[in-house]
């Protein structure tokens, strides 16, 4: 019989104390049994029990029982296989990106935020000792994969506007929108600080926002920051808002286009 979270979770004290730095039980023996948190993390166990459970878990683990897989590694081993054919020669120029060599294998030069990486069809170069999130790679996987060429239309419009964005646009809330204004409420002149080192270009026309900032993550994936302070004289609370070119879907699908914009602000959360 495979032992899975529900069994080992007979095995726990069941008292949600959260010394094992779970919130409970339940999420520990999930946590263990699927991502191999380490059992001895829960203090109230005996030895007799850690030792068998241990040894459950290690033989179902070395049969891949109930071992969760590394999605982000799943997805972009699947996109790096899917660019393999790609002429990165001539989708260069509709990416804005430049085309070169590395090792004598075909390579693109992509500008993705504030640096700028390597990618050839083995992997992404970011620099020698510099960490890279593997859920970037994921984007510039797809950002490659897409290959768009259309021409910006220099019109902004928001998630709403693309189809089928309705779940996405919870998790942009959240993850984007909700963070910039309430890290910046009130303090307006921080938030242009921040907008300027990032490379963000203000834009003064257009808009109704109090500051509006033009960032660009990606060549062909313009962003659009939109920020309105605070007024508490006039009860009005501050708000953020993040645009898009209209043709983003010719360059991202919009987990791409969340992801990015999220990435944005994690980045002027952080300055």
């Amino acid at each position: 019989m495979r032992f899975g979270p529900i069994e080992l979770y007979k095995k726990l004290a069941k008292t949600n104390c959260g010394d094992c730095g779970q919130p409970s039980c339940l999420a520990f023996a999930t946590q263990v049994v699927g991502f191999g948190q380490e059992l001895r993390d829960c203090p109230h166990l005996n030895e007799a029990t850690l030792d068998e459970v241990a040894r459950t878990i290690a033989e179902q683990r070395d049969k891949g029982i109930f071992v969760k897989k590394d999605n982000h590694k799943i997805t972009r081993e699947h996109l790096r296989e899917k660019i393999g054919n790609h002429d990165f020669e001539a989708i260069a120029p509709g990416l804005g990106l430049k085309y070169t060599t590395r090792n004598g294998m075909d390579a693109l030069e992509i500008p993705y935020f504030d640096r700028t990486v390597t990618m050839s069809r083995t992997g992404i170069v970011v620099g020698e000792t510099e960490k890279f999130d593997p859920w970037d790679e994921v984007l510039l996987y797809n950002y490659i994969f897409f290959s768009g060429s259309k021409p910006l239309s220099g019109e902004w419009v928001g998630l709403e506007s693309f189809p089928n964005s309705l779940p996405k646009r919870v998790a942009l809330e959240e993850g984007c929108h909700k963070r910039i204004h309430q890290y910046f409420a009130g303090a307006r002149p921080e938030l242009e600080i921040a907008c300027q080192r990032l490379g963000g270009i203000p834009v003064l026309n257009g808009h109704n926002g109090d500051l509006a900032f033009k960032f660009t993550p990606l060549p062909r994936m313009p962003l659009l920051l939109l920020f309105w302070d605070e007024d508490r004289e006039e009860g009005f609370e501050a708000q953020a808002k993040i645009l898009f070119d209209a043709t983003a879907l010719d360059y991202l699908d919009l987990e791409g286009l969340t992801f990015v914009a999220e990435k944005l602000a994690d980045k002027l959360t952080s300055i």
